[in-house]
């Protein structure tokens, strides 16, 4: 539901373009805002930005490409058997680790090992490990019972869901079997270590022997700075020459004829939720409710993104990113009518009267108390609530905004006792929704409750074929359009900085965001 707490760990890097008549001696000087005690374990890691320099050094069985669908990567093929209960994988044979050791299965295996342990899950998947000393990959095991090396080339599967989306769990990275538990291990991937010094900063160098080519940039530095601000301060005064950012403060870098700015995409999908158990808000008998819909008419997801994220996020209609294979197009579209939201209202008995305010029966709708909580020195999210008030308030509505702690907020959305609410749900690689529309949902606070839609994550969890996997999900779409179980606002995003183009790929995502550097020059 909530973003897990991390510590504030900002990657930002600049490129210095040093072009000769051999693109081989390109290099790259970076400068990362991170803390003091960075410690670069991958498995350990759960600092967005530190992942995405690792994700330099590492790579996965799997990877995902720019319609974020799962490609082999270090496995070479795969097959499910036993009605996908079993998930085969063979590897590639030409892989060498930085060290010069070959990859195999007990490397493999070694790593799930060592996640394993690191989760503490039992075999229930019940743990006593708080979330944020897990590490990035322990919903692997939500997906993956347990593992074997059948040879030195094939790791057998066993799975706890028949389905395709296994293959985005095994998108983490892997570590030689020795060196599972060490401080900067060996990787596969474009660029290896060359050095760190806490608090000052990191090198790596091209690995020349990688198994797809020799990397195009031979050499990255990476300075590091204290803060967001002060490296957007480098940026403005070309000490960098690419940062990274989540501040809506980088928005002002938009539009300017100077740089470039990319969007990277997030996980995190800004919600409104409405509480289904309170009687103002309950279903009739065809699972309709009018104060419900018109709320959801009554909100302009392009003012709030616009005003108040400065253009940091991207519209959204349901749980499915659009322009992903898994979206469903047909549900994408703007669904904002004030008028319609009015005449909702008033059909259904709530009239307009003089004073501002709607009234049915004789009696006035209570003032609505919409719950938010912000994230650490931040208050974008309240402001985010009291533009939503502005906006229901002038269909009729009387909105009170209350800021809470995020534990306060939680302990209400798990105990019912409110009735709007403003909040962030962090999804997994995995684009599951159900999660938070299945009656027992660990995060179905609004109390959705449809057989149906049950059906269909069911549905999902069973398709381990890649065609029954996408029809599935549209169907899943389709059915929360309908049904509306809350109410998507917009994606966060992040925004690449840049002086100069530096990656051809089309999805720049957060852990991801320096995708392609090492194809810089052709």
């Amino acid at each position: 539901m909530f973003p897990v707490k991390r510590t504030l760990l900002l990657f930002v890097f600049a490129l210095l373009f040093v072009f000769s008549a051999s693109a081989s001696t390109t290099s790259v000087t970076c400068g990362i805002v991170a803390t003091q005690d960075l410690v670069l374990r991958p498995l350990e890691l759960n600092q967005r930005d530190a992942v995405t320099m690792t994700d330099l050094v590492y790579e996965s069985l799997f990877t995902l490409d720019d319609d974020y669908m799962p490609q082999p990567e270090l496995a070479y093929s795969f097959e499910f058997s036993n009605e996908g209960r079993r998930l085969i994988v063979t590897l590639r044979s030409d892989v060498m680790f930085h060290n010069g050791n070959r990859l195999t299965s007990q490397d493999v295996v070694a790593t799930l090992d060592a996640m394993y342990a690191l989760s503490g899950f039992d075999k229930d998947l019940n743990s006593e490990v708080e979330l944020e000393d897990r590490g990035l990959y322990y919903s692997t095991f939500y997906y993956i019972r347990s593992w074997e090396a059948q040879n030195d080339t094939t790791i057998v599967f066993t799975l706890r869901r028949a389905c395709y989306g296994a293959l985005y769990a095994l998108t983490f990275p892997i570590l030689p079997y020795d060196q599972v538990n060490a401080q900067m291990p060996s990787g596969t991937g474009p660029y290896m270590y060359d050095g760190y010094e806490q608090g000052i900063g990191l090198w790596l160098r091209a690995f020349t022997a990688w198994w797809k080519r020799a990397p195009q940039v031979r050499s990255i530095r990476a300075n590091i700075y204290k803060n967001d601000e002060t490296a957007m301060s480098a940026f403005d005064q070309r000490d960098v020459d690419i940062t990274f950012s989540r501040s809506i403060n980088a928005s002002r870098y938009s539009g300017s004829l100077n740089s470039f700015s990319l969007t990277a995409r997030t996980r995190q999908l800004e919600v409104l939720l409405i509480n289904r158990s309170q009687s103002l808000f309950k279903s009739d008998d065809n699972g309709k409710n009018a104060v419900r819909e018109a709320i959801s008419y009554a909100i302009n997801r392009s003012e709030l993104i616009n005003s108040i994220y400065q253009g940091m996020a991207t519209v959204a209609y349901t749980p499915i990113p659009a322009g992903t294979w898994l979206s469903n197009e047909t549900t994408i579209r703007d669904i904002y009518d004030p008028l319609m939201a009015a005449s909702i209202l008033d059909s259904a008995g709530w009239k307009l009267a003089d004073d501002g305010k709607r009234y049915k029966d004789g009696k006035a709708m209570p003032t609505i108390r919409l719950l938010v909580y912000d994230e650490v020195n931040s208050t974008v999210r309240t402001n985010a609530a009291n533009k939503v008030r502005e906006q229901l308030q002038a269909v009729g509505f009387s909105i009170n905004v209350v800021t809470w702690s995020r534990s306060d907020v939680l302990i209400k959305l798990r105990s019912g006792d409110y009735y709007l609410a403003l909040c962030g749900f962090s999804f997994d690689i995995c684009p599951d929704p159900g999660f938070t529309v299945t009656s027992t949902g660990s995060c179905n606070f609004t109390r959705y409750r449809s057989d149906e839609m049950n059906d269909l994550i069911t549905q999902l969890r069973k398709s381990y074929l890649a065609s029954d996997y996408l029809s599935v999900m549209r169907d899943i779409q389709e059915k929360f359009l309908v049904d509306m179980p809350y109410v998507p606002l917009y994606w966060r995003t992040g925004a690449v900085l840049s002086r100069s183009a530096f990656t051809n790929v089309r999805d720049i995502r957060e852990m991801e965001q320096l995708r392609g550097i090492e194809a810089l020059v052709d």
